[in-house]
C-alpha cells in the first residue's frame, strides 16, 4: 500500500473522531451521523447529498461542512474539498472554532496534489493552533517519510510521543519506521504499545508479525553472530563510569544473554513458545540485575505482573499471534479458558500511557 493511500485510510478511519454536536439542533446531529454511516459504508454520493442539505440548512455547522469536504475528497473532487477546508482553516476564526483534524484534512488534500510546501505549512499553521496534537505531528512524520528524510520523521514521531502519548497511531508509525532504522528496539516496543492500545484495529496483524519478527530475527542474529544489535549509540548516548547505562543498551545485552542460555536454533523458525521462553527468563534477569526498580518501563511491568497471574504464557501468544498464526491456532485450541482469563485481565488491566511513565526514544 503507498503511503499516499495510506494517508487517506488514516483520515477515512478518523471520521468519528471528528463529529462535533455542541449547539445543533437533534436533527441536524441525527443527519449528521447518517452522512457518516453512508460514508463508512463507500457511499460518498449519498453521505455528500445528506451533508450538502445539512450545510444548507446550518451554514455555520463546522463539522458538516468539515465532513462534506471529506466527500467531496474520497470523490476525487479536490478544488471543492480545498475551498472549504480552507474556510474551517481560516486563522481569523476562533481558535474555538476550529479543530485539529480540519488542519490534518486541508494538508492531506494539498499532499494529494502533491503540494508539498502548501501540506507542511498547513500543518504548521494547526500546530500554532494544537500544539499538542499529535495527529498533526504524524501527518508531517508521513510526508517527511515519504520524502525519504526517515531521521525526520522518526523525530517527528517522537515529538508527536511527548505531546501525547496517548494516541495510538504514533506508536504504529514509530513502530514501522524504526524497522527500517538502525534502533530496532523501538519498533519492538512501540509496536508492543499500539497492540495494547488497539488490540482489535486492522492495523494489529502487521504490528504483531512485526513485534514477532524481530524477535526472531534477534535470535538467527546471535546464532549466527555471537551478538544481536537492537540499538546503535549516538555520541550523546554512549555511557561511561560517571553516568548511568542507557536502557536500549541493557534490553538488548540481557536479551542476549537469555538468548546465549537458552541455545536456540536459527534452523527453524522460533516458536511462539520459545518466545515465551524467551521472555520469562528476560524478566527474570531483569528483575535479578535490579534493573526494575532503577529503568521503570510499564511494558516490563506488565510482563511481571502478568507472570505473577500465570498469564504471560497467553499474553506472548496472543501478542506473536500473526507471527504464526497456526502455531496461535494450535495455542488457542488448548487453551481457552487461559485466553479467556486473559482477556478478563486485560479488560481490568488497561495499558495507561501518561507523560509520567511513556515509554520513547527520547526518554533514555
Amino acid at each position: 500500500m503507498s503511503m499516499r493511500l495510506v494517508c487517506w485510510v488514516f483520515v477515512v478511519l478518523g471520521v468519528f473522531s471528528a463529529l462535533s454536536v455542541h449547539g445543533q439542533p437533534a436533527s441536524a446531529k441525527r443527519s449528521l451521523e447518517r452522512a457518516v454511516a453512508a460514508m463508512n459504508a463507500k457511499r460518498y454520493r449519498e453521505a455528500e447529498s445528506i451533508l450538502r442539505g445539512i450545510v444548507k440548512r446550518y451554514p455555520h455547522y463546522a463539522d458538516a461542512r468539515y465532513e462534506l469536504a471529506l466527500a467531496l475528497s474520497l470523490q476525487n473532487k479536490y478544488d471543492e474539498a480545498i475551498e472549504l477546508c480552507s474556510e474551517l482553516c481560516d486563522t481569523t476564526l476562533p481558535r474555538s472554532m476550529q479543530r485539529e483534524q480540519y488542519f490534518q484534512l486541508l494538508g492531506d488534500l494539498y499532499s494529494q496534489q502533491d503540494d508539498t510546501a502548501r501540506a507542511f505549512a498547513t500543518y504548521r499553521i494547526g500546530l500554532d493552533r494544537f500544539p499538542n496534537s499529535a495527529r498533526l505531528r504524524v501527518q508531517r512524520a508521513l510526508l517527511l517519510k515519504q520524502q525519504g528524510q526517515l531521521d525526520s520523521a522518526l523525530a517527528e514521531v517522537e515529538r508527536a510521543i511527548e505531546a501525547d502519548p496517548t494516541y495510538p497511531l504514533s506508536y504504529y508509525w514509530g513502530a514501522r519506521f524504526y524497522r527500517a532504522s538502525n534502533e530496532p528496539i523501538w519498533a519492538i516496543l512501540y509496536a508492543e504499545i499500539y497492540l495494547n492500545l488497539r488490540p482489535n484495529s486492522s492495523r494489529a496483524d502487521e504490528m504483531s508479525a512485526l513485534w514477532y519478527n524481530l524477535f526472531r530475527e534477534a535470535v538467527e542474529q546471535f546464532d549466527e553472530e555471537k551478538r544481536i544489535v537492537l540499538w546503535q549509540p549516538s555520541h550523546h548516548a554512549k555511557s561511561d563510569s560517571t553516568q548511568r547505562r542507557p536502557f536500549p543498551e541493557l534490553y538488548t545485552a540481557v536479551l542476549a544473554e537469555c538468548i546465549r542460555q537458552l541455545q536456540f536454533n536459527r534452523d527453524f523458525e522460533l516458536p511462539l513458545a520459545s518466545l515465551d521462553t524467551l521472555i520469562g527468563c528476560f524478566v527474570a534477569q531483569w528483575k535479578a540485575l535490579g534493573y526494575d526498580t532503577v529503568y521503570r518501563n510499564v511494558l516490563l511491568e506488565r510482563y511481571d505482573q502478568l507472570a505473577r497471574e500465570g498469564l504471560l504464557s497467553a499474553y506472548i501468544h496472543v501478542l506473536g499471534q500473526f507471527g504464526k498464526p497456526m502455531q496461535y491456532a494450535e495455542f488457542a485450541k488448548n487453551h481457552r479458558k487461559l485466553l479467556t482469563r486473559l482477556e478478563r485481565w486485560i479488560d481490568r488491566h488497561r495499558l495507561a500511557i501518561t507523560p509520567q511513565n511513556r515509554i520513547c526514544r527520547t526518554c533514555w
